[in-house]
């Protein structure tokens, strides 16, 4: 690529490569692409010299080419509502056959994306009716693990209980000779607390 300044040729190439596309009705884009190739710079180069420099020398030209570029594409549609080329790469209008098609092929299109979303929302409907399944078995289970909680530890106070009873009369069972005591009864107060009873009368061992 060329990096030596640009003169009045290069100029001039430029202006009437970029006003072609502008009167064909292409892009600038396009015309800064070619003038690249027949000047041997980038098209950046070519654009960034277009609009510095070119543009403004040529501002009566362009608007000209622009006029030029309206002209022809009315002359286009024109033809084309008369029964012109329509496979033109230029054409802008379609023929009522590439209209029903258009929308027919619009059609199916947003036939296939309410079916899909149908399909979506019933999915959706079903996953909220097992989300709701779900959470009221979860609220089952959870009042029967409550309930169960419960019991055990009604259950786990009363064993405990039990075994401070059994072995507070185990301890009172015995004398401090290691003898078992004869003629005893035990009852519990009415705070849990283990008494014994005395009888006048012998009784047989406890076991």
């Amino acid at each position: 690529m060329r990096q030596d300044a640009w003169t009045t040729e290069d100029d001039e190439v430029l202006a009437e490569v970029v006003l072609k596309h502008i009167k064909q009705g292409s892009t600038q884009l396009a015309g800064f692409n070619e003038a690249s190739r027949r000047l041997g710079r980038t098209a950046a180069a070519c654009g960034f010299r277009w609009n510095a420099c070119v543009r403004k020398q040529q501002r009566q030209i362009i608007e000209i080419a622009k006029e030029e570029r309206k002209k022809s594409k009315s002359e286009r549609v024109q033809a084309q509502m008369e029964g012109g080329d329509l496979d033109h790469p230029t054409a802008t209008l379609m023929s009522w056959a590439q209209v029903l098609r258009f929308l027919r092929q619009e059609k199916n299109t947003a036939q296939h994306w309410a079916s899909r979303w149908r399909n979506a929302e019933r999915q959706c409907n079903e996953w909220k009716a097992r989300f709701k399944e779900l959470q009221e078995e979860h609220g089952q289970i959870r009042e029967e693990y409550m309930q169960l909680k419960h019991d055990y530890e009604t259950v786990s106070e009363d064993y405990k209980a039990l075994v401070q009873i059994m072995e507070r009369a185990r301890k009172a069972t015995l004398l401090d000779g290691g003898e078992l005591a004869q003629g005893f009864m035990y009852q519990i107060d009415e705070y849990g607390n283990l008494e014994r009873v005395e009888h006048e009368e012998p009784m047989e061992r406890a076991e």
